[in-house]
């Protein structure tokens, strides 16, 4: 696979294929390689197992992962977010035509997502009348944009097809970042001016922390001291941009883009020191996740409007980007974009680290449920469209 999507094969990759190939070895191989870890093959997305797994272990359960423990692990989220950003950025390939249309494509289907269910679910809340704590603008369209990212679940058979679909699920994080920055940007800002300078401020730190990380990475004296550089790079990145109340999946996607136009090799070396330590810290999100929901009326409410409106969302915006896409039809294109990967979830706990309030706690939580939904969901339409063709 190419590391666009995930970093390339981390540590435990490499060691699963290199072993010897019983039965069980390559089960653990399919349930844990790279796009799987990074939620982008729906069948086997690990967020169905250590969402739970860590909503069990929660506070809610079990308890032997505590509010207090999960404060201390804040850190390490931020830095997954920031790791994940990086791979977005050093994604965005738009050098030949080709891409530059499937990336229109995939702005357009998550577009018309975030608008669809950003639009009913704020019509909701009105017809309910709940009183919130946050603005319920801002609620709706970070529901919006954490609905509107896909993982690439189309099956290699379907040749042709199966490499624009996954490019379109790659490209539709570009503006799914975007647009959470701007969401996580206006909460809290006095007015329009205030939120663009939070957001200007991210755009900063990740083009300084891109060109610092560039400087130093390639004059490393050994490759230890290069792992250093780069993991202090990835923490500068994602601690300053929550410093300033921002979100660091922005700031790690412009590192990123940095990283990949850059002259060097500072791309490549990110992917091989990152993707070193990938599964734990995709893990320890998912988990994460998993242990702050809860089950709160405002969460149940959410849940419904946030699965329904989401796959009333990628169907409408599937016929958009079809179009665009000649070769590819509505139906499969919908279809293999229903299950959302790890995006949405990172961005509703970045959501929860700049507002710690109760109703983003529930909107946290009904994003976590409605990803495991999701790919239920998922797991029931993608069959069916391979069958057809």
């Amino acid at each position: 696979m190419d590391y666009r999507e995930a970093g390339g094969a981390d540590q435990l990759d490499v060691n699963l294929r290199e072993a010897a190939a019983p039965a069980r070895l390559r089960a653990i191989d399919f349930l844990l390689r790279t796009r799987v870890a990074l939620g982008l093959q729906p069948v086997t997305a690990p967020a169905v197992l250590f969402v739970p797994m860590g909503f069990v272990l929660g506070p809610q359960v079990l308890g032997l992962l505590p509010r207090t423990v999960l404060a201390h692990l804040d850190p390490a989220v931020t830095v997954a977010l920031a790791a994940i950003g990086i791979f977005i950025g050093m994604g965005l390939e738009t050098g030949d035509r080709q891409n530059r249309r499937l990336l229109a494509a995939a702005s357009v289907q998550a577009l018309l997502t975030i608008l669809t269910v950003s639009a009913a679910t704020l019509w909701l809340m009105s017809q309910w009348g709940l009183r919130l704590d946050l603005a319920a603008g801002v609620v709706a369209a970070v529901l919006g944009v954490a609905a509107s990212v896909s993982s690439a679940s189309a099956p290699d058979r379907l040749g042709e097809a199966h490499r624009l679909i996954t490019r379109i699920a790659d490209f539709d994080d570009f503006l799914s970042v975007m647009a959470g920055a701007v969401a996580v940007a206006a909460i809290g800002a006095t007015g329009w001016g205030h939120g663009l300078i939070r957001f200007g401020e991210v755009v900063a730190v990740g083009l300084l922390a891109g060109v610092a990380g560039w400087l130093l990475f390639e004059r490393a004296h050994s490759v230890a001291e290069r792992g250093v550089f780069v993991i202090g790079t990835l923490a500068l990145v994602g601690g300053a941009a929550v410093y300033v109340n921002g979100s660091p999946l922005l700031a790690g996607m412009v590192a990123g883009i940095c990283w990949k136009r850059l002259p060097g090799r500072a791309d490549r070396i990110v992917r091989n020191d990152v993707s070193r330590f990938q599964h734990p810290l995709v893990i320890l999100l998912l988990m994460v996740a998993g242990a702050m929901v809860e089950l709160t009326p405002l969460a149940i409410w959410l849940l419904a409007p946030f699965v329904v409106f989401r796959l009333a969302g990628k169907v409408i915006g599937a016929w958009a980007a079809a179009w665009l896409v000649p070769p590819l039809r509505a139906g499969d294109l919908a279809a293999y974009l229903l299950a959302p990967g790890l995006l949405g979830i990172g961005l509703a706990l970045n959501f929860v680290q700049v507002s710690s309030t109760e109703v983003a706690a529930a909107v946290a939580s009904a994003v976590a449920l409605g990803t495991l939904a999701s790919e239920l969901l998922a797991l029931m339409a993608a069959p069916g469209a391979a069958r057809e063709r």
